[in-house]
């Protein structure tokens, strides 16, 4: 890699913001009431090893693990990029069916719930990888069997998502994997639309509907990330988090363009008041991507970007 493609690379991830998933589903972030805070400036990913990375490799010392199920989507994607298939037991039921990237599981055992103790253990599990899972009994109950359970913690983008890419290198034995993965997925997030400039930037919005609730994913979030990456200035940048929008934030907001999951332009645009948004007056205004791309926290950022980017501004010049 050359050395200024990196250094936009890593200063790019400094404009980066994160996302939050819990294990298993990455697209089940919390919702809350809508709260304007100030926009904190976002933490730099480390490309190189951390501290966590230290503890993995800690973990793995002496260790060959063997049979290794997927706690969470994130675990997924990356077992795939980083660890022998011989040595993958199981991948989560969620990433097999609704993963962009699912069709690279096929011929593995799925588990559709880590609770679902009698299947996880049946695999003959040596390492079980998870993310931040609120009932400790099922982590105690593995453990008593004999399993190494490895929490990666929150997902929180590329500031997160990062260190886990080093975390499982060390955990499969393989760290030079790690160090090209991470370099690879700042570099190629920057790369989306490095071409758009900066007063070109459109502005916009992450909004779900579910039921009469709109929803966003603002600092905090991969939408976020995504968005950025994309080419365009987060209307939402001053809340964090996965807030609950009223119609008239969206209103005040009021994005050149919204991004939703496939088949929301009706229900967002139909609710009372939006229809006079400047993207629901515009046939581009409103961008839908299947969710379960648009909800990957993980690798997939990058190709949720392209789309988002290609369909605002057309395909970038390497695409």
């Amino acid at each position: 890699m050359k050395a200024l493609a990196f250094a936009n690379g890593a200063a790019f991830a400094l404009a980066l913001g994160s996302s939050a998933a819990v294990a298993w589903v990455p697209g089940c972030q919390s919702r809350t009431a809508m709260t304007q805070v100030p926009a904190a400036p976002p933490a730099a990913p480390d490309i190189g090893p951390t501290g966590r990375a230290a503890n993995a490799r800690a973990t793995a010392s002496g260790r060959n693990f063997r049979r290794i199920v997927s706690g969470s989507t994130i675990a997924d994607a990356l077992l795939v990029e980083l660890c022998e298939p011989d040595r993958i037991a199981a991948f989560t039921s969620y990433g097999a069916h609704h993963a962009v990237g699912g069709y690279r599981y096929a011929g593995k055992p799925t588990v559709d719930r880590l609770e679902d103790l009698e299947a996880v253990l049946a695999l003959r599990p040596d390492l079980v990888l998870v993310n931040t899972v609120g009932d400790p009994r099922p982590i105690d109950r593995l453990r008593e069997a004999g399993a190494v359970v490895y929490d990666l913690g929150e997902m929180r983008g590329l500031v997160t998502l990062i260190p886990n890419v080093h975390e499982m290198a060390e955990l499969v034995g393989h760290p030079e994997r790690g160090d090209r993965l991470a370099r690879a997925l700042v570099e190629q997030m920057h790369a989306v639309a490095s071409d758009v400039p900066i007063a070109a930037r459109r502005s916009a919005l992450y909004v779900s509907a579910y039921g009469s609730k709109l929803f966003g994913g603002a600092s905090g979030t991969s939408y976020h990330d995504v968005l950025g990456a994309a080419g365009f200035r987060d209307a939402a940048s001053a809340y964090r988090d996965s807030p609950e929008y009223s119609a008239e934030q969206i209103l005040i907001a009021n994005p050149d363009i919204i991004v939703t999951n496939s088949g929301m332009r009706a229900r967002i645009c139909g609710h009372t008041g939006l229809d006079t948004l400047r993207a629901c007056t515009r046939n581009d205004g409103i961008i839908e991507l299947d969710d379960g791309l648009l909800g990957d926290p993980g690798p997939a950022m990058v190709d949720a970007a392209r789309q988002i980017r290609t369909a605002a501004y057309g395909s970038p010049p390497s695409m």
